[in-house]
């Protein structure tokens, strides 16, 4: 932050500076002409130590300043002079613990950003927490080896059904070669039964061997 003087005022903002730089010492008064606030400016930007006054004169802030931001200790105090509060600044962010001494309260900021408190639980509710998260180890344990067991039994499964399918077609190969065999069989018999009835039957004479034997039955 940028503050500059014009117009017989002091103006301040982040850039677009449009007056003479106040490079000094700074110090601001109540009307009652009691110190208000006191500081140093270097180019236009707050440097060093920065302190504020209640209207009763008591101090009420301590601030530290590098390059027009805060930084290092921060203290604030109560128009009685009790410290308020007190914290840290680094490069214009509040980091680390930042305790307020009127609420009785502690906060804890990273670069800025406030870091969620941890809930303090009883030790029935931690008792209780453990028993939730043992719990929940367990169902998560037991889904596991759920999971392995079903893996195991659908690859037993995929197993016995392989397996099955393989005897299935054993057997059938079995049956198509034995009906073959059964099929060859009985045409080999038939022809063997054929052939056994070809020879049993009557020779029939030839022709000429008709012919003389005719002759000769004539001639008797």
């Amino acid at each position: 932050m940028y503050y500059w003087f014009k117009g017989g005022a002091i103006h301040s903002a982040e850039s677009g500076i449009a007056g003479t730089l106040l490079d000094d010492k700074f110090v601001k008064m109540y009307h009652s002409n009691q110190l208000a606030e006191q500081g140093q400016f270097k180019e236009g930007l707050k440097v060093g130590t920065w302190k504020t006054w209640h209207s009763n004169g008591t101090i009420e802030s301590v601030q530290n300043w590098k390059k027009g931001l805060k930084c290092g200790d921060y203290l604030r105090y109560d128009q009685n002079g009790a410290l308020a509060e007190s914290g840290k600044y680094s490069k214009d962010l509040k980091t680390g613990k930042w305790v307020n001494f009127e609420k009785n309260d502690t906060l804890v900021y990273k670069k800025g950003t406030l870091v969620p408190k941890k809930q303090k639980l009883s030790k029935s509710q931690e008792y209780r927490l453990k028993e939730e998260q043992a719990k929940i180890e367990k169902s998560q344990k037991e889904a596991q080896q759920l999971e392995i067991t079903q893996d195991a039994n659908t690859l037993t499964s995929y197993k016995e059904a392989t397996k099955e399918k393989e005897k299935a077609e054993k057997e059938r190969i079995a049956k198509e070669k034995a009906a073959e065999k059964e099929k060859t069989a009985k045409e080999k018999a038939a022809e063997q039964e054929k052939k056994k009835a070809a020879d049993k039957a009557p020779k029939k004479d030839s022709k000429t061997k008709s012919f003389f034997k005719n002759i000769f039955t004539k001639k008797q």
